[in-house]
């Protein structure tokens, strides 16, 4: 069996194209007529329709109708144990004269939003020999916002089709994709980076109203969050801290916003209970300044129960301190604490002997408070507290 007319024919997709042709011969190289001959599509979709057998001529036809996208698309010729078989045939689909679309300039690009890119955004489109192909109409759309010039341009006689890209409000990740359907490679994207504008505006982010201890630093960096305009955030943008109300200190009085648009600072509170402030700034930016504040509170107090007595059994704390009585003694006796004069009374309850038990009290209420061990009050285990 053997390849008679029909190959390597060009056309638009989803036409049908002049039928294959091919010849079966016996041994001897006469014809061979009523031959059975099965034609299939072997690439690229479309259909073939053939009677099946070979004419008085011994020649078999098959009638391609090609598939719709572009491309390589072939089809066989098959009598199973003949010499020569399967016949193979190759046509070539195009679309708008064209099979194949590629990148070609504009992606990658990086500018402020709603900037237009400086260059433009392109396509080439080749046919099937990667020849360059005019007249092509390329249709174009973005995602992540922006917009093209136009919806649709035609490729110049280079094969190359482009179009203006605007970007878009919301910076980061935006892209243009080109369309040809059908074609292969189609849709192209094209990528490009929305980057911030202008700083406009500062707002709180986080770390205000936090309590902490006197002197210590807070739990939770106080943050502000720079952005332009539209809500983007600006990096780079150097924010002026300072300290204010209670003294105190923070890790940068000119922190750095990062690619967040966050810049932060660690808040140690100042010596004396009660409000402190500090404040962050860059002139010109609305919501500047933002002020935080934070509660300094007096330090925690501790004594210990070790047996038959308090130590120490004298303290002075600020108003606000909280006090905390720990069973330090192994053994221990059975104790309590028990206040027995001053603004405010306080009792740990029952007495007990397990080392390690806990009682706390806040005092709010300057003046002098006495307590004792309900048990070893006689032997001295007493104490006195001063509140200021």
């Amino acid at each position: 069996m053997a390849k008679v007319s029909g190959d390597s024919q060009v056309g638009a997709g989803g036409v049908t194209l002049t039928p294959f042709s091919v010849v079966v011969k016996d041994a001897n190289g006469s014809p061979v007529a009523n031959a059975t001959v099965s034609w299939a599509v072997v690439a690229g979709g479309g259909s073939i329709a053939s009677s099946g057998l070979t004419d008085a001529s011994g020649l078999s036809t098959g009638t391609l109708t090609l598939g719709p996208n572009a491309g390589t698309q072939g089809a066989t010729a098959t009598h199973n144990g003949l010499s020569g078989s399967p016949v193979t045939f190759t046509s070539f689909s195009q679309i708008q004269g064209a099979t194949s679309i590629q990148a070609n300039g504009g992606g990658g690009q990086s500018d402020t939003v709603l900037a237009t890119l400086a260059t433009p955004m392109s396509v080439i489109v080749r046919d099937y020999k990667n020849v360059p192909v005019a007249g092509v109409s390329v249709n174009w759309s973005v995602t992540g916002g922006g917009s093209v010039g136009q919806a649709a341009t035609t490729t110049g006689a280079g094969g190359i089709g482009s179009v203006s890209r605007t970007l878009g409000a919301t910076a980061g990740s935006q892209s243009t994709v080109a369309t040809v359907s059908g074609l292969v490679g189609s849709p192209i994207t094209l990528g490009a980076t929305a980057t911030a504008g202008n700083a406009t505006q500062m707002a709180l982010n986080g770390g205000n109203n936090q309590t902490g201890s006197v002197n210590t630093a807070l739990a939770t960096p106080q943050s502000v969050l720079v952005s332009d305009g539209h809500g983007n955030a600006k990096s780079g943008v150097t924010v002026t801290w300072a300290v204010g109300d209670g003294g105190g200190t923070v890790s940068s009085t000119s922190p750095v916003t990062g690619g967040n648009g966050v810049a932060s600072v660690m808040r140690t509170l100042g010596p004396s209970a009660g409000t402190n402030t500090d404040t962050a700034r860059v002139n010109g930016l609305t919501g500047s300044p933002v002020v935080f504040t934070a509660t300094a509170t007096p330090p925690a107090a501790a004594v210990s129960l070790v047996n038959n007595s308090f130590s120490p059994s004298s303290l002075t704390i600020a108003s606000g301190t909280t006090v905390t009585w720990t069973w330090n003694c192994n053994p221990c006796n059975a104790h309590n604490v028990h206040s027995t004069s001053g603004p405010a009374s306080f009792n740990s309850g029952n007495t007990t002997a397990v080392n390690g038990t806990t009682f706390s009290f806040t005092f709010t209420t300057a003046g002098s408070y006495t307590y004792q061990c309900d048990v070893h009050f006689a032997s001295g285990m007493t104490g006195t507290i001063t509140v200021q």
